[in-house]
């Protein structure tokens, strides 16, 4: 049976997911009332991801016998002034999601949850590329600067992702 902490704790993850998908939703909508459809597109798919993740975690409580409570997600109102500033929001935020999943981790290390551990082990990984294509966006952004031109090049880029 697993520990009544690593669930709880797991159980919290599943909305936080969520609430990463409603903020890079709104991250998306930022960039589409601005005329940034390839930023717009990049970031809706990255809000699918973070639901799959939600569900990923979720699958495996139930699979575990687990209840996931099914709480309210915060809403999210982001304002942003700038391209830069919607962009460093996502690290931001990536850095907290990885804080959250190595704390679940301590906590299945310490309950001795071995089957947890290796599930979180995904999860560890995918943070290390989610940090890593946060952190290449905001260089990118801060290379090229807030000229329209430069802007253009990238959003013709970042639409042109797949998946």
């Amino acid at each position: 049976m697993m520990n009544s902490k690593v669930a709880d704790l797991l159980a919290a993850q599943v909305n936080k997911e969520f609430y990463s998908a409603y903020l890079y939703l709104g991250i998306s909508k930022y960039f589409s009332q601005n005329d940034l459809p390839g930023f717009a597109a990049w970031y809706r798919a990255q809000a699918a991801e973070e639901q799959e993740h939600a569900l990923k975690i979720y699958d495996y409580l139930l699979d575990n016998d687990q209840d996931v409570p099914l709480n309210v997600i915060e809403e999210v109102a982001p304002k942003f002034k700038t391209v830069l500033d919607a962009v460093k929001e996502a690290d931001k935020h990536e850095h907290y999601i990885t804080d959250e999943i190595n704390k679940i981790y301590d906590a299945a290390v310490s309950a001795k949850d071995y089957r947890t551990q290796l599930f979180l082990n995904w999860f560890i990984t995918e943070q290390v590329e989610e940090e890593k294509n946060s952190k290449d966006m905001i260089v990118k952004v801060q290379m090229l600067g807030d000229k329209p031109k430069n802007l253009y090049l990238l959003d013709k880029e970042l639409g042109a992702r797949k998946g």
